[in-house]
């Protein structure tokens, strides 16, 4: 089985050259790395073609990570496409451990693992599986090798472990696109698609070093938020789901609705904040929060920041 690894880039050009250092170093080796470099300003092309024929570099205006991910499924040729951040690392065995679940399990079309997240100085969590959300959901487990079925779907409305970084996706699956307006959210979004539709799989090991970088998204929940609801609201659009996951991702959705006017407000953005206000159903929020939140969006930013953060508190 052939194997196609993409690597979105945008000014990484300090650290871009250990994210490829370790796909190339697998102990089976990927049969293509694409550097897809998304309008960088830096270096990333440049050290991308350090490596020579072993890395094809695609260059592009910048356009965000899910268009950078999207040109590299376009141009990708192997019957499996593994995705890897340019700050992220790979373990050794990855794509071999990987690939022996599709051997065993040859009706997963995605199959991912375990990650740890750091910074550069300490281990921020080390098993984003420890977390939760995925034991008890397997159909079939072999070792350190999972199979699930369509019960994940469920679980991963609100507990997806799927990294990026960490996944291995069968080339060619009807809708398998990053949706490019979504920003933060869009691999979250794309399990979602794909999760009632395909069999997921997974390694229960380590074998992903997600780095958390000063410019992560976390510093920007609110914008965050507001696209976790945006992917919720596209879901319910579906026809092809159960009334039983319609009023999950529903109650899902009022939860992140308030996350994200919280959010928004602790950001000073009042406009984004009364934009969702107006659509978080009537008795999920109390009249008197209600009204707090609405009348804090049109107070300069330090005020709103403090008395959003002291209604909560």
């Amino acid at each position: 089985m052939s194997i196609s690894v993409v690597v979105p880039c945008f000014n990484r050009a300090s650290i871009l050259g250990r994210a490829i250092k370790s796909a190339l170093n697998q102990s089976m080796p990927p049969d293509e790395v694409i550097v897809v470099d998304d309008g960088s300003s830096d270096k990333s092309a440049m050290v991308a073609r350090t490596f020579g024929e072993r890395v094809r570099v695609i260059q592009q205006a910048n356009a965000g990570a899910a268009a950078a991910r999207n040109r590299g499924i376009e141009v990708a040729v192997g019957e499996w496409i593994a995705f890897l951040d340019s700050d992220d690392l790979w373990h050794p065995e990855k794509l071999r451990m990987q690939l022996n679940i599709a051997d065993r399990f040859p009706e997963a079309d995605l199959i991912f693992c375990d990650t740890i997240t750091r910074s550069v100085e300490r281990v921020l969590m080390p098993s984003r599986f420890a977390l939760g959300g995925l034991y008890g959901m397997e159909v079939q487990r072999v070792g350190d090798d999972l199979l699930f079925g369509p019960e994940l779907f469920q679980r991963m409305i609100t507990q997806s472990r799927v990294i990026t970084s960490a996944v291995m996706v069968r080339a060619g699956l009807e809708g398998l696109a990053f949706q490019e307006d979504i920003w933060g959210s869009e691999d979250w979004a794309l399990w979602l698609e794909l999760g009632t539709r395909h069999t997921f799989a997974a390694v229960d090991q380590v074998l992903v070093t997600m780095f958390q970088q000063g410019d992560n998204i976390s510093g920007s929940k609110g914008r965050l938020y507001r696209n976790d609801v945006k992917v919720l609201e596209r879901l319910l659009q579906r026809t092809d789901l159960t009334a039983a996951h319609c009023e999950h991702i529903q109650d899902v959705l009022d939860q992140r609705r308030v996350g994200a006017v919280y959010h928004s407000l602790i950001r000073g953005e009042g406009a984004e904040a009364r934009q969702i206000l107006r659509d978080i159903p009537a008795g999920t929020l109390s009249p008197i929060k209600r009204l707090l939140y609405q009348s804090f969006s049109f107070l300069p930013t330090s005020l709103a920041r403090r008395l959003t953060a002291n209604l909560v508190g």
